[in-house]
């Protein structure tokens, strides 16, 4: 079917999930989003322990990414691009994972170094914005890691002002310190000293940039889920609310009763959401408030548009001939 603008789609391929958004750009430049989809994958299932993505997790991706495409072929989408995160980059076999992915299913595997995830997950944080403040933070977290951006929201090329991408993540930091769900209070405890330790390690120039308490923008699953938590929502089209606003006494709370829940009740607070998250979210929310308590943030919001809307963002630029 014939359109007035240009269809594509693209596809970020994380360490728990495979996310598809199918858009078009329109001659005014405006991005609009045509179709979406979730998969869970875990990519990066055994990758902290192997260093390798396993045959059984290649396989879940292809199916994945064959389904995705042939979504995004129904909508008339002329282009499908891949970007995938954390998993892909640690895995010592990336090689035959992007030889796989192109001999499987004819599509080119990008994988995102964790500044360029870190940038293209700031981009698209903020362009929900209508009235962006001076400076602004991000936080992204993932399966395999988390990214923290500071900068100008209305500027991102120009204004960023610290980046980087902490090995943290839910599946990662799950299979490493949690031998059970709920965790033990032992397990939690090394949990929280490991996450303590590595953003102390590794955040004196992120904190270097925060010259005053800023706003926190988060994306991706575990912020998602916990907006809706936080706000008692079941559908996406109930939070009218773009970005929306998670008190960070919400946080505490929704950490101490995940971590007394078992899985079928961390997954029945909302299957929707949970499936294939309720044995990770609960690190993810711990991941949270850790952040909250090693920088100076000023407020906490869920923006709705994550790193498959950046990657949207960089496939736009690169067609118009950005570098």
């Amino acid at each position: 079917m014939p359109t007035h603008a240009t269809r594509f789609a693209t596809i970020d391929v994380g360490t728990n999930t495979a996310l598809l958004l199918v858009a078009e750009a329109a001659p005014d430049g405006i991005l609009q989003i045509v179709g979406k989809g979730r998969r869970v994958v875990r990519l990066g299932e055994g990758v902290d322990a192997s260093g390798r993505v396993g045959r059984a997790a290649m396989e879940r991706l292809r199916e994945a990414l064959l389904a995705y495409k042939e979504k995004a072929r129904s909508l008339d989408a002329e282009i499908v691009t891949v970007g995938a995160t954390s998993a892909s980059r640690d895995a010592a076999n990336k090689d035959e994972l992007v030889a796989f992915v192109r001999e499987e299913t004819g599509l080119p595997y990008t994988i995102l170094s964790g500044k360029e995830e870190a940038y293209w997950s700031f981009r698209a944080a903020t362009s929900v914005l209508t009235d962006p403040p001076a400076a602004c933070a991000v936080m992204d977290i993932g399966g395999g890691s988390t990214e923290l951006i500071v900068g100008a929201a209305g500027d991102a090329e120009a204004g960023l002002r610290a980046r980087h991408s902490f090995n943290l993540g839910t599946v990662r930091l799950t299979e490493r310190l949690f031998a059970s769900q709920p965790p033990t209070a032992g397990a939690v405890a090394a949990a929280t000293a490991a996450i303590d330790e590595t953003l102390a390690a590794e955040g004196a120039a992120l904190r270097a940039a925060f010259d005053e308490p800023l706003p926190l923008l988060g994306v991706a699953g575990t912020m998602v889920s916990l907006a809706f938590l936080a706000h008692g929502v079941r559908r996406w089209e109930d939070i009218i609310r773009y970005p929306v606003p998670i008190p960070a006494t919400d946080v505490t709370a929704w950490r101490k009763r995940l971590f007394r829940l078992d899985y079928e009740g961390v997954y029945n607070l909302h299957p929707g959401l949970m499936n294939g998250r309720a044995d990770v979210f609960p690190m993810g929310v711990l991941i949270v408030e850790r952040v909250l308590q090693h920088f100076p943030i000023a407020s906490l919001a869920m923006s709705p548009r994550g790193l498959q809307y950046g990657l949207a963002l960089r496939h736009l630029e690169r067609a118009q001939g950005a570098p």
